[in-house]
Order: structure tokens, then C-alpha cells, then sequence
């Protein structure tokens, strides 16, 4: 009699044990979903391979790829996790590739009888906008002129780390501008009270000369401002004798990946901020 029990707890065992391996767990994503992703995903492959801007190893399009799972409301990990367990189980893979390669082709079919017109997101990677905050873009400075420096602010909640920045005007100086030491300075302050700055000279030959500067937000942190001071002296004399003409502030950025790009640079600063408050109490002498 035990003896019979036992073949039968070994025969339910390993009847629990292979539903075990084709039940799906509970981190991995659903027949549905793991289709769904992947259209997306290949779709994306394709737009940004159509626009010729490089691979998935390519450190901005890896912001694309963290959009496309955040819209999706999945995790990197969530996703590899899936994937290896879909491929442990090549009939259900097989059963998902076959419908996204049956959707993707539906589609690129409607696409060329014109049915369907879909969103090139890639295109969104060189979004650009005008931020320059003054509301002129042409300044005429002599004898007459109260002495001022021409300085800007720049506060907007959209800047972000991997912004490219844009300056660009005409400045003409006479010899008879005697200040000190021109330049103009282009400043980007951090929340981390951390900034990058940029300086060019300027010369007072009565030539009209055109500025240009290109600049980007390298550290991974929220920017809080940008100032920038188009007249800069350390030493006023005489007179101003100064034009400066066609002011433009450029911000080139990736529109698609704006919320990835911020929610990196927050996990980012709470992370180092646990790290510093970690360090500070281990350091903490007792009273």
C-alpha cells in the first residue's frame, strides 16, 4: 500500500512540476502584451533606421527605447525577464513572432496604399525651439546708453541633461567702445548648484562679426536656469558704441524622450542624495 502511494505522489509531483514549467510567472509579460511590445518596438528599430541615426547601443537612442517601455508602464528588467522565459518556450515565441511579423507586414501594406499614416517619432529627435527670453532680438548701445551688460534668465521647466543649446547674433563694437576685457558668457546652472559656462571673446574693430556658440547640458542633473551676459566688462570707460542684431537661443532636444530623460535624472538625484545621507551617518559621531 505505501508503496502505491508513493508511485502516486510521484506521478502528481511531476505532473505539477511541468505544469510548473509552462505556466507562465507572474513577472512575465502575456502572450498579448509581449506582441504588442514588440510591434512597437520594431517599429521604432525601423524609424529611427529610416532616418539613419544609428543603432539601439547608441547612447540617445537608448533614451527612445526607455520612452517606448515607460509608455508601456514596463521595466528593462520586466522585459528581458519575459523575453528569456519566451525563449525557454520556442512554441509560444514562435505563435508571438508569427502575429507581429503578420501586423508589422499589414501595416507597411497599408502604409504603401496610402491607408495608413503613422507618427515618424524619431523625427521628434532634433525638436527645436526658440527660448530666448528678452523681447527684442536687436540692441543699439551709445554715449548715451546707461551702462548695462545685456544679461538674460532663462527658467523652463522643460530643460533637461542632453539638451543642445544654440546662441547665435551679430555684434558689431566700435574703437571708441573703450570697455575693458568684452566677452559675452553663457552660464547653465544645475540643481546641484553645479554649472557649465561657456566664454567668447568679443572685439571692438567696427567689424560686423557674427557670434555662434554651441553648447550642451552634460551633467545628469535637473537644470534650474541659464544666464548669460551678451556685454560682459570688468572695466567701464567712456562710452558704449554697440550693436548687436538677429538674437536667436536655440534649444535642440529629443521631444520623445523628454519624461525618460526626466525620471533618469530624478532616480539619478535620489539616488545620490540615499548615498550622501548614508555616508553623513556613518560618519555621525554619538552625542
Amino acid at each position: 500500500m505505501q508503496a502505491k502511494f508513493s508511485k502516486i505522489f510521484l506521478f502528481f509531483s511531476w505532473v505539477i512540476v511541468l505544469y510548473s514549467c509552462e505556466n507562465r510567472p507572474s513577472y512575465v509579460l502575456s502572450q498579448r502584451q509581449m506582441t504588442d511590445f514588440l510591434i512597437q518596438l520594431h517599429t521604432l528599430d525601423g524609424a529611427l533606421a529610416a532616418k539613419n541615426l544609428g543603432n539601439a547601443n547608441d547612447s540617445i537612442n537608448k533614451l527612445y527605447y526607455s520612452a517606448l517601455l515607460l509608455k508601456n508602464d514596463y521595466t528593462q528588467k520586466q522585459f528581458d525577464s519575459s523575453l528569456v522565459w519566451y525563449t525557454q518556450h520556442p512554441k509560444k515565441f514562435e505563435r508571438i513572432y508569427t502575429q507581429v511579423v503578420e501586423q508589422l507586414t499589414g501595416l507597411d501594406e497599408k502604409v504603401r496604399k496610402g491607408l495608413y499614416h503613422p507618427v515618424d517619432s524619431a523625427a521628434l529627435r532634433h525638436s527645436t525651439e526658440d527660448i530666448w527670453p528678452l523681447a527684442s532680438k536687436r540692441f543699439v548701445l551709445s554715449r548715451d546708453s546707461t551702462p548695462t551688460t545685456l544679461p538674460f534668465v532663462i527658467k523652463n521647466r522643460k530643460l533637461a541633461w542632453r539638451d543642445s543649446y544654440k546662441i547665435s547674433f551679430l555684434m558689431r563694437m566700435a574703437p571708441s567702445n573703450k570697455s575693458s576685457d568684452t566677452k559675452f558668457i553663457i552660464r547653465i546652472h544645475y540643481a546641484n548648484k553645479q554649472s557649465d559656462s561657456v566664454v567668447c571673446k568679443t572685439f571692438n574693430d567696427s567689424l560686423l562679426r557674427r557670434y555662434r556658440i554651441v553648447f550642451l547640458a552634460k551633467k545628469m542633473h535637473r537644470i534650474d536656469s541659464i544666464t548669460g551676459t551678451l556685454n560682459y566688462y570688468s572695466k567701464f570707460a567712456g562710452r558704449f558704441d554697440l550693436l548687436v542684431d538677429s538674437m536667436e537661443f536655440i534649444r535642440q532636444y529629443d521631444a520623445i524622450a523628454q519624461d525618460s530623460i526626466h525620471k533618469v535624472v530624478n532616480l539619478y538625484e535620489q539616488k545620490k542624495q540615499k548615498s550622501e545621507s548614508k555616508t553623513s551617518l556613518k560618519h555621525a559621531k554619538p552625542l
